[in-house]
């Protein structure tokens, strides 16, 4: 973890003072003036140092064999940052992909923080007149579907917060709420008592950039919070001035960003699931939403606090199953001309066609269609519908889930069971 973030304290941290006076003062300019979050002005300000140092070593400013990690990234003035050229910066994004083995992703969003460090000494605070990054563009992106949990893996997860730790109630309703609310691993940390609402059934969290946004809680949210709240009530030591929704049973304080990742990895794990991280969570919360049918693009936008809405239409990827479906159920997709009557030349024959259901017809060329099915317009019949094979995922888990949501039993959560006596605590 930065030595600067206090994960416990996001919005605290120490200065920022490891760097040159330009880049400090912009970093200053994102927290106080653009409203960023202290996670993201940090991760600018990696961002920065580490193009200092490459541009350090590149102008001959420190020895060639200087690891760049030991590079001091202090001592650049303004005059320097206006000696950068594009060639420069091409020559940093070729470091980051072929010496550091960045994504296009990760040099991507390198990049955006020399846009938007030169967009501030040019515009901004007027120092320099031209900005060596504004013809550079960012590498296209691919186009990478989102991995996501099915429901029955869901399911499996959640029974497998039993027996991860000593306080099985709390680490199941983090779950419950990564999986029918769809988070952010920040937002759920986050979380004081005062934000939940169990009269009007919601919660209201703070998201990027400070955004507050009111999320809906289910059947299976509002149990598991309860059943949590009360056990948490319950903890001896626990300040009462204490705000956190989740805390830790030993320290009796916030629960950190890395703890909750570890304690679901851990269930993960324990549920034989392999390569999810916590934010697959959200993923897999707003795919079981998209493919139930019932919320549309701007609803789950705003239901996951994106900003854009070509962020959530990752999402659309969806409907492939439903697509697939409607062609498979397609009753010219049935239809095959006999083989041997192909084979002969015999037109009289060949103008007959055959559906893989019937194995032959007799008819004068008219197409067959199965009962029920419409032609026109290819709508899937109830019979066909049921019957249909589901590529995506299985659609019956879903069938009441936006009220009801993931749940399980929560009786049989008891802390006396026997798996959770060796359990060590945090």
């Amino acid at each position: 973890m930065s030595i600067y973030l206090d994960e416990k304290n996001p919005s605290k941290h120490k200065p920022f003072l490891d760097a040159s006076a330009d880049v400090v003062e912009y970093v200053r300019y994102l927290e106080v003036i653009a409203g960023k979050s202290a996670n993201t002005a940090f991760n600018y300000y990696c961002d920065l140092r580490n193009f200092s140092r490459f541009m350090k070593q590149r102008r001959g400013l420190v020895p060639e064999d200087q690891p760049l990690s030991e590079i001091d990234p202090k001592g650049l003035d303004t005059a320097f940052w206006g000696s950068v050229t594009r060639e420069d910066i091409y020559e940093y994004l070729y470091f980051l992909n072929q010496n550091c083995g960045n994504k296009k992703s990760s040099t991507a969003r390198r990049l955006a923080s020399l846009h938007g460090f030169y967009d501030y000494l040019v515009n901004q605070v007027s120092r320099l007149e031209q900005d060596p990054t504004s013809a550079v563009r960012p590498p296209k992106l691919d186009k990478v579907l989102p991995k996501y949990l099915t429901a029955e893996q869901s399911l499996d997860l959640l029974e497998s917060t039993r027996f991860q730790s000593d306080f099985p109630e709390r680490d199941y309703c983090m779950v419950v709420l990564f999986l029918n609310c769809g988070m952010r691993l920040a937002e759920l940390v986050g979380m004081n008592l005062e934000d939940i609402d169990f009269a009007q059934r919601q919660v209201r969290l703070f998201g990027k950039g400070h955004k507050e946004r009111m999320i809906y809680l289910n059947d299976a949210c509002v149990e598991a919070l309860q059943r949590y709240l009360e056990k948490r009530g319950s903890l001896e030591g626990l300040s009462p001035k204490e705000r956190a929704v989740f805390v830790t049973r030993r320290r009796k304080e916030r629960i950190s960003n890395r703890r909750v990742e570890q304690l679901v990895t851990g269930a993960m794990k324990a549920a034989g699931l392999k390569g999810f991280s916590t934010h697959k969570l959200r993923h897999t919360a707003a795919t079981l939403m998209y493919q139930t049918g019932n919320v549309d693009i701007l609803t789950l936008k705003q239901l996951l606090g994106h900003s854009s809405v070509g962020t959530t239409q990752i999402y659309t990827h969806l409907q492939e199953f439903q697509v697939r479906a409607a062609i498979e159920a397609n009753p010219l997709g049935e239809v095959s001309a006999k083989r041997d009557a192909l084979s002969s030349g015999n037109e009289t024959e060949g103008d007959v066609l055959y559906t893989s259901e019937q194995g032959s017809h007799e008819g004068s060329g008219d197409t067959a269609f199965s009962e029920g099915s419409s032609p026109a317009n290819g709508v899937l019949t109830g019979a066909e519908e049921a019957d249909e094979p589901n590529p995506g995922q299985p659609m019956e888990a879903l069938r009441g889930a936006a009220k009801e949501g993931f749940g399980l039993d929560l009786e049989a959560l008891d802390p006396s069971e026997p798996e959770l006596q060796d359990a060590k605590p945090e």
